[in-house]
């Protein structure tokens, strides 16, 4: 490496000494050989600049202490070795963090959104991002980039996502060129919910899972699928869209339908953020939130008969205490469906919905750090 530059250059093999390590845990230099199946000393000579650049650090192995002979290191992740900038919008609010290698969000910022035209939520998001540079002190030369997620199904062009109800009156934006100019550093963009999955495999329920489907419950339902540690994204983005088993014209599991629920029966509310426990107690809501329930766990045997994952992670910005109640319906059934007799994925309640915007600070980490998107030459010597 010769210079700040070289960190978002990291050969194949120092992607997956870096992966290993992050899904792993500390590792010898000898277990790493090991486990990736290369030389020892291509793994010296290729961890050796990532020490040196602050990418890894070592540490005695606590293991041997006391034993005598050179005590082996360990090499773990260095937090603040790399950091990255997250968006988060969706028609309630702009969210953004600055995130460090480990997950950590050394700063955020809230704020409603004050109109929702795409101009002037960029304009918000972008400037809500350089102060929280400013405010941490950070190295620009250090920000890998910005991940910037919001709501909307893939369209046949995966520069696009189709315009949600709310956000009806936007352009027609190419995600690769509209959204970098607000910014002022590399973008990177994946639609609400594939966003939301990433910050659950980097940094939440599922980072341990090699293969598993996410479940995002929003004002409309999305999704995502992990297959060994990789986002499968399928035909232009278009990969586990779950949205679409559940056709608008019908009742539905979304933020939106319950809206439409409570409005057929004078209840009028704009925002699911206006959503409170008086409204939680209404039976149209109790009722609502039934049927929603059935219709999650069908679902879930969906994913579970055509995926078979690991697991199943269901999160999203409904209201916290809907999402509970339904995966405590569908937790507590006798089995998902009529003749799945096999052992369930585990269904588990996302960890990181407080904090969407870290799931889009995690791609630019992904796409300079994960082997998955390497697009060199690929050597067991490099």
């Amino acid at each position: 490496m010769d210079g700040a530059s070289d960190l978002f250059r990291l050969t194949y093999n120092g992607r997956r000494i870096i992966s290993a390590i992050r899904t792993q845990g500390p590792q010898s230099r000898a277990d790493l050989a090991r486990r990736l199946e290369i030389k020892p000393s291509t793994v010296t000579r290729l961890t050796g600049p990532l020490v040196a650049e602050g990418l890894l650090k070592e540490e005695p192995d606590p293991s041997r202490e006391g034993q005598k002979g050179y005590p082996a290191k360990l090499l773990s992740i260095a937090p603040d070795g790399v950091f990255s900038a997250g968006v988060y919008i969706d028609p309630d609010r702009i969210m953004t963090c600055i995130s460090d290698l480990s997950g950590k969000a050394l700063a955020v910022e809230e704020a409603p959104v004050p109109d929702r035209s795409f101009v002037r939520l960029m304009t918000e998001a972008g400037e809500s991002v350089n102060r929280l540079v400013e405010k941490t002190g950070i190295d620009r030369a250090r920000i890998a980039g910005c991940g910037v997620s919001y709501p909307g199904q893939y369209s046949a062009d995966p520069t696009q996502v189709l315009r949600i109800r709310q956000f009806r009156d936007w352009p027609r934006v190419n995600v690769r060129r509209d959204l970098t100019p607000y910014f002022g550093m590399p973008v990177h963009h994946m639609n609400d919910a594939k966003a939301a999955c990433m910050a659950e495999l980097y940094h939440g329920a599922c980072r341990n899972f090699s293969n598993f489907c996410h479940i995002w419950l929003s004002y409309g339902i999305g999704g995502a699928a992990i297959v060994d540690q990789q986002p499968y994204l399928g035909r232009n983005n278009l990969a586990a869209e779950w949205g679409g088993l559940f056709p608008k014209s019908q009742p539905r599991p979304s933020g939106q339908d319950l809206l439409d629920v409570l409005a057929s029966n004078g209840v009028s509310l704009d925002r699911l953020s206006d959503l409170d426990d008086s409204h939680l107690a209404l039976p149209v809501v109790t009722d609502w939130c039934e049927r929603a329930a059935d219709q999650l766990r069908w679902l879930c045997l969906v994913i579970a008969r055509t995926f078979a994952p690991d697991a199943i992670v269901v999160g999203g910005t409904l209201h916290p205490a809907l999402i509970g109640n339904m995966l405590d319906r569908v937790m507590s059934a006798e089995n998902l469906g009529e003749d799945y007799f096999v052992t369930p994925p585990q269904i588990l309640r996302a960890e990181q919905d407080q904090l969407p915007q870290l799931g889009a600070a995690a791609l630019p980490v992904h796409e300079i750090f994960n082997p998955s998107t390497f697009t060199g030459l690929v050597s067991k010597y490099r």
